[in-house]
């Protein structure tokens, strides 16, 4: 028997786990082969066996579309309105915010500078100049 203090992390499933996902593959499989039976077997022949409260096979195919439909539209809206709310190339928002730090000059001797926010200015000079073409 295991008990919970020699039982280690392992991406394997729990025995309970297993179970739980073992029963929700069965019920997944049944219910899918009970729609396509109400899909596919004529409402005469439902009739006949009983089933008189089912749903009009116009349901078959219009959830199912819908459905599609719905993640074709959210695949399509949710990057469209994040491209929404990004500033533009040219606002100052997208070079610094209220968060930013600034730069203090004065360092000990030896000491290592405190944290602060690069200016973009500066890091397009130290990466893009030569350093003969600076003024």
């Amino acid at each position: 028997m295991i008990t919970s203090e020699t039982r280690q992390n392992t991406p394997s499933p729990t025995e309970s786990r297993a179970n739980y996902g073992f029963a929700l593959y069965l019920a997944s499989k049944t219910a899918f082969v009970v729609y396509l039976a109400w899909a596919f077997i004529p409402s005469h022949w439902l009739e006949f066996i009983g089933l008189t409260y089912l749903p009009q096979k116009y349901w078959a195919i219009a959830i199912p579309v819908w459905v599609c439909f719905v993640i074709v539209v959210i695949a399509l809206l949710y990057p469209a309105i994040n491209m929404l709310l990004v500033p533009p190339m040219n606002d100052p928002r997208i070079l610094t915010d209220s968060y930013a730090r600034e730069t203090i000059k004065e360092v000990r001797p030896g000491g290592i500078p405190t944290v602060s926010d690069l200016n973009l200015s500066e890091v397009c000079k130290t990466l893009y100049l030569d350093s003969k073409n600076i003024n």
